[in-house]
Protein backbone atom coordinates (compact mmCIF):
# COMPACT_ATOMS: atom_id res chain seq x y z
CA UNK A 1 0.00 0.00 0.00
CA UNK A 2 1.75 3.07 -1.26
CA UNK A 3 0.27 6.34 0.06
CA UNK A 4 1.31 9.93 -0.65
CA UNK A 5 -0.43 13.20 0.29
CA UNK A 6 0.24 16.50 -1.48
CA UNK A 7 -1.25 19.79 -0.30
CA UNK A 8 -2.44 21.53 -3.45
CA UNK A 9 -4.05 24.59 -1.81
CA UNK A 10 -4.15 25.88 1.73
CA UNK A 11 -4.03 29.24 3.47
CA UNK A 12 -0.40 29.99 2.68
CA UNK A 13 1.73 30.23 -0.44
CA UNK A 14 4.72 27.90 -0.56
CA UNK A 15 7.33 28.08 -3.30
CA UNK A 16 5.54 27.77 -6.63
CA UNK A 17 2.14 27.11 -5.02
CA UNK A 18 -0.20 30.02 -4.41
CA UNK A 19 -2.47 30.03 -1.37
CA UNK A 20 -6.06 31.01 -0.65
CA UNK A 21 -8.54 30.57 2.16
CA UNK A 22 -9.51 26.97 1.50
CA UNK A 23 -8.09 23.51 1.07
CA UNK A 24 -7.33 20.96 -1.62
CA UNK A 25 -5.29 17.79 -1.05
CA UNK A 26 -4.21 15.14 -3.54
CA UNK A 27 -4.05 11.61 -2.15
CA UNK A 28 -2.16 9.00 -4.12
CA UNK A 29 -3.14 5.55 -2.90
CA UNK A 30 -1.53 2.65 -4.71
CA UNK A 31 -2.24 3.47 -8.36
CA UNK A 32 -5.25 5.77 -7.74
CA UNK A 33 -5.45 9.54 -7.30
CA UNK A 34 -8.09 11.05 -5.00
CA UNK A 35 -8.71 14.80 -4.78
CA UNK A 36 -9.97 15.81 -1.33
CA UNK A 37 -11.70 19.18 -1.68
CA UNK A 38 -11.14 21.63 -4.52
CA UNK A 39 -10.50 24.89 -2.67
CA UNK A 40 -12.35 28.19 -2.91
CA UNK A 41 -11.68 28.77 -6.63
CA UNK A 42 -9.93 27.25 -9.61
CA UNK A 43 -6.54 27.98 -7.99
CA UNK A 44 -6.10 24.27 -7.30
CA UNK A 45 -5.92 23.74 -11.11
CA UNK A 46 -2.98 26.12 -11.48
CA UNK A 47 -1.19 24.65 -8.47
CA UNK A 48 -1.71 21.02 -9.46
CA UNK A 49 -0.53 21.71 -13.01
CA UNK A 50 2.50 23.51 -11.56
CA UNK A 51 3.36 20.24 -9.81
CA UNK A 52 3.21 18.41 -13.15
CA UNK A 53 0.02 16.51 -12.29
CA UNK A 54 -2.76 16.16 -14.85
CA UNK A 55 -6.24 16.86 -13.43
CA UNK A 56 -7.71 14.51 -16.04
CA UNK A 57 -5.82 11.63 -14.38
CA UNK A 58 -7.56 12.00 -11.00
CA UNK A 59 -9.76 8.97 -10.32
CA UNK A 60 -12.00 10.19 -7.46
CA UNK A 61 -13.06 13.42 -5.80
CA UNK A 62 -14.19 13.72 -2.18
CA UNK A 63 -15.85 16.72 -0.55
CA UNK A 64 -15.01 16.89 3.16
CA UNK A 65 -17.91 19.26 3.90
CA UNK A 66 -20.30 21.69 2.25
CA UNK A 67 -18.46 25.01 2.65
CA UNK A 68 -17.37 27.22 -0.25
CA UNK A 69 -13.68 27.20 0.63
CA UNK A 70 -13.61 23.46 -0.03
CA UNK A 71 -16.22 23.20 -2.80
CA UNK A 72 -16.06 26.22 -5.12
CA UNK A 73 -13.37 24.61 -7.29
CA UNK A 74 -15.52 21.54 -8.05
CA UNK A 75 -17.04 22.98 -11.27
CA UNK A 76 -13.51 23.68 -12.58
CA UNK A 77 -12.56 20.11 -11.63
CA UNK A 78 -15.45 18.72 -13.67
CA UNK A 79 -14.53 20.93 -16.63
CA UNK A 80 -11.01 19.47 -16.63
CA UNK A 81 -11.71 15.86 -15.67
CA UNK A 82 -14.37 13.90 -17.54
CA UNK A 83 -14.23 10.63 -15.62
CA UNK A 84 -14.10 11.09 -11.84
CA UNK A 85 -17.16 11.39 -9.69
CA UNK A 86 -17.19 13.53 -6.55
CA UNK A 87 -18.32 11.76 -3.36
CA UNK A 88 -20.54 13.97 -1.21
CA UNK A 89 -22.69 13.25 1.86
CA UNK A 90 -26.36 12.80 0.98
CA UNK A 91 -27.21 15.57 3.45
CA UNK A 92 -25.29 18.20 1.43
CA UNK A 93 -27.43 21.02 0.11
CA UNK A 94 -26.86 24.66 -0.77
CA UNK A 95 -27.96 25.79 2.67
CA UNK A 96 -24.93 26.67 4.85
CA UNK A 97 -24.69 30.14 6.37
CA UNK A 98 -22.51 32.01 8.80
CA UNK A 99 -24.15 34.51 11.14
CA UNK A 100 -22.69 37.70 12.52
CA UNK A 101 -25.01 39.76 14.66
CA UNK A 102 -28.30 39.73 12.72
CA UNK A 103 -26.67 39.17 9.33
CA UNK A 104 -26.36 35.80 7.59
CA UNK A 105 -23.82 35.18 4.85
CA UNK A 106 -23.97 32.22 2.50
CA UNK A 107 -20.88 30.00 2.99
CA UNK A 108 -22.03 26.82 1.21
CA UNK A 109 -21.32 24.94 -1.99
CA UNK A 110 -21.90 26.63 -5.35
CA UNK A 111 -25.68 27.07 -5.43
CA UNK A 112 -26.28 25.08 -8.64
CA UNK A 113 -23.62 22.42 -8.09
CA UNK A 114 -25.97 19.56 -7.21
CA UNK A 115 -28.25 20.28 -10.17
CA UNK A 116 -25.65 21.12 -12.80
CA UNK A 117 -23.43 18.13 -12.07
CA UNK A 118 -25.88 15.52 -10.79
CA UNK A 119 -24.43 12.95 -13.19
CA UNK A 120 -20.95 13.39 -11.65
CA UNK A 121 -21.88 13.64 -7.97
CA UNK A 122 -22.17 10.47 -5.92
CA UNK A 123 -24.29 11.00 -2.81
CA UNK A 124 -23.27 8.68 0.02
CA UNK A 125 -24.68 7.83 3.42
CA UNK A 126 -23.33 5.94 6.39
CA UNK A 127 -19.91 4.31 6.21
CA UNK A 128 -19.09 3.99 2.52
CA UNK A 129 -16.39 1.99 0.73
CA UNK A 130 -14.97 3.74 -2.35
CA UNK A 131 -12.56 0.88 -3.11
CA UNK A 132 -10.48 -1.64 -1.21
CA UNK A 133 -8.77 0.16 1.66
CA UNK A 134 -10.51 3.52 1.07
CA UNK A 135 -13.61 4.58 3.02
CA UNK A 136 -15.77 7.61 3.73
CA UNK A 137 -16.95 7.93 7.32
CA UNK A 138 -19.55 10.49 8.47
CA UNK A 139 -19.22 12.40 11.70
CA UNK A 140 -20.87 10.49 14.51
CA UNK A 141 -20.25 12.78 17.46
CA UNK A 142 -23.40 13.75 19.32
CA UNK A 143 -24.25 17.39 20.02
CA UNK A 144 -22.61 18.90 16.95
CA UNK A 145 -25.48 21.36 16.54
CA UNK A 146 -24.29 22.94 19.81
CA UNK A 147 -20.96 23.57 18.12
CA UNK A 148 -22.76 24.99 15.08
CA UNK A 149 -24.64 27.40 17.33
CA UNK A 150 -21.47 28.35 19.24
CA UNK A 151 -19.61 28.99 15.96
CA UNK A 152 -22.57 30.91 14.48
CA UNK A 153 -23.01 28.45 11.63
CA UNK A 154 -26.55 27.70 10.49
CA UNK A 155 -28.45 25.78 7.85
CA UNK A 156 -31.55 27.10 6.14
CA UNK A 157 -34.30 24.47 6.07
CA UNK A 158 -37.98 24.39 5.19
CA UNK A 159 -38.62 24.53 8.96
CA UNK A 160 -36.46 27.66 9.31
CA UNK A 161 -32.93 28.33 10.55
CA UNK A 162 -31.26 25.57 12.55
CA UNK A 163 -27.73 25.37 13.97
CA UNK A 164 -25.46 23.42 11.65
CA UNK A 165 -25.07 19.84 12.89
CA UNK A 166 -22.29 19.19 10.34
CA UNK A 167 -24.05 16.12 8.98
CA UNK A 168 -22.55 17.18 5.65
CA UNK A 169 -19.02 16.38 6.89
CA UNK A 170 -17.09 13.22 6.21
CA UNK A 171 -13.59 11.86 6.65
CA UNK A 172 -11.57 9.92 4.11
CA UNK A 173 -10.03 6.87 5.78
CA UNK A 174 -7.22 4.88 4.20
CA UNK A 175 -5.81 1.55 5.31
CA UNK A 176 -2.01 1.80 5.25
CA UNK A 177 0.84 -0.46 6.37
CA UNK A 178 1.23 1.73 9.48
CA UNK A 179 -2.48 1.72 10.35
CA UNK A 180 -5.43 3.93 9.47
CA UNK A 181 -4.84 7.35 7.94
CA UNK A 182 -7.75 9.72 8.55
CA UNK A 183 -8.10 12.82 6.38
CA UNK A 184 -10.52 15.50 7.50
CA UNK A 185 -10.19 19.15 6.74
CA UNK A 186 -11.92 21.52 9.16
CA UNK A 187 -13.27 18.99 11.66
CA UNK A 188 -15.98 21.33 12.85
Amino acid sequence: MNTKLTIIVDNTSTGLLKGEWGLSVLVEYNDKKILVDAGASDLFLKNIRGLGIEVKDIDYGVLSHAHYDHANGIPAFFENNDKAGFYIRDSVDANCYGKKFIFRKYIGIPRNLLCNYRDRIIMVSGDYKIMDGVYLIPHKTKGLSDIGKRESMYRKTSAGWIPDDFSHEQSLVLETEKGLLIINSCSH
